[in-house]
């Protein structure tokens, strides 16, 4: 099988160019739909066409590049390069930037696939812009319908439609976007841990096992504002009070031994109202985030939870409601594109560890309809989803070679 020399130099610049595309007062910060983003699009657009891509937006306004004709079942290379809130310049983006690496050193190599490839950098992977997130790859699996779309909005005020066709997509047509089983051979994946497992156990390449499912809800905690100093403690109602118990409690379920291993909890967003000095906080909304691989402890922790929000509630006279968003199955990779990614690595005398992956991405999204594999590369403290994140460019060029070298077997298996 033919060893591609993967191009340090040109992925590295890369990286740095598409980094420059970003919120000057909030680097790195490119969410999507922002004109940030946009231009990040079109630069990126432009280098697929360098590469010799057949490059086009999807209607979900998923950024596609092909190399090679004809029918039958792609082999699909990608990931996303929108970021979450100063974010960092590698979660999603080498993935992308890797595959255009491949694509580039299959054609100078002068090696041909047996089958078409694409290479795509889906829209919208990031939560918070819109509540459908990962969008692009969703649509493409059937997961997002039309009236989903053309009922959600983005936080300027705008509607999601009009936001997917500024990218060229075309919201009308969404349905186009969607593969069924069988039009992918496959799908490969490289990405960040975002954790620590690889850096602290010394291996330069992790396969992926198990991607981690989100379980997300939307809590709204009402109790009454009133005067801060004026209202004395055994007569309060204090809806932050309770909000903070609760995320306490969040905490506590998800560590319970036994039962929730490996399992997080996370409060990442609260609103309190009327949010002043001196009064009392008569309302918080908040939301809650539990990701495991076994699905047994995500009810667990979503039924623990919910009993802790009645507790608080009923002991504190607050009015609770509990909303239940995202109800997601862990996804298992499949043993073959495990076995790629693996053999690839082990062909290049790489340390190689399988792991599950704590994080959700595309992949996941994709597995209803494709068979998925990812390659996991190590950064810095295990640290993501902050300016701090960082990935060695060795490691980027090691992830490349292996992506490219289990691109190479899967496309040998037909």
């Amino acid at each position: 099988m033919p060893a591609l020399n993967i191009n340090r130099d040109r992925l590295d610049a890369d990286l740095k160019r598409i980094a420059e595309f970003t919120d000057p007062d909030l680097p790195y910060t490119r969410r999507a739909f922002s004109p940030y983003y946009e231009a990040a699009r079109e630069w990126l657009a432009g280098r697929f066409r360098d590469a010799g891509l057949d490059t086009r937006v999807d209607p979900a306004g998923n950024l596609i590049g092909r190399l090679g004709g004809g029918a039958g079942p792609v082999l699909m290379l990608g990931s996303h390069t929108d970021t979450v809130e100063s974010g960092g310049r590698f979660d999603g983006i080498v993935g992308v930037l890797g595959a255009l690496e491949v694509v580039r050193c299959l054609r100078e190599s002068g090696v041909t696939l047996s089958r078409p490839l694409e290479v795509v950098d889906f829209v919208c992977e990031e939560p918070s812009v819109v509540n459908l997130s990962p969008l692009g790859s969703r649509i493409m699996a059937g997961d997002v319908t039309a009236d989903m779309v053309a009922e959600a909005t983005t936080p300027d005020g705008g509607t999601l439609p009009d936001a997917i066709a500024r990218l060229g997509g075309d919201p009308s047509r969404l349905d186009e976007a969607r593969r069924k089983p069988g039009d992918i051979y496959g799908y490969l994946e490289m990405h960040i841990e975002q954790g620590p497992v690889l850096e602290r156990a010394g291996m330069e390449v992790g396969v992926v096992t198990i991607v981690a499912a989100p379980c997300r809800a939307v809590v709204s905690l009402t109790g009454v504002a009133d005067h801060a100093g004026a209202t004395a403690m055994a007569d309060r109602r204090d809806a932050l009070a309770g909000a903070a118990e609760l995320t306490l409690a969040v905490e506590r379920t998800v560590s319970t031994p036994d039962i929730v291993q490996e399992s997080v909890g996370t409060v990442g967003f609260l609103r309190v109202s009327p949010n002043m000095v001196n009064v009392i906080p008569g309302r918080v909304d908040l939301t809650v985030e539990v990701r495991s691989t076994q699905t047994e402890a995500l009810l667990w922790a979503r039924e623990e939870i919910e009993r802790s929000l009645r507790e608080i509630a009923d002991r504190r006279g607050l009015g609770a409601t509990l909303e239940w968003q995202h109800l997601e199955e862990p996804v298992t990779i499949p043993l073959g594109m495990q076995e790629v990614v693996a053999e690839s690595a082990e062909s290049l005398r790489l340390r190689t560890l399988r792991l599950p992956s704590r994080a959700s991405h595309d992949a996941a999204r994709l597995a209803p309809v494709a068979p998925v594999g990812m390659v996991f590369i190590p950064c810095l403290d295990g640290r993501s989803h902050c300016p701090e994140e960082w990935a060695e460019l060795d490691d980027i060029v090691i992830g490349t070679q292996v992506l490219a070298g289990a691109l190479l077997r899967l496309d040998a298996q037909s």
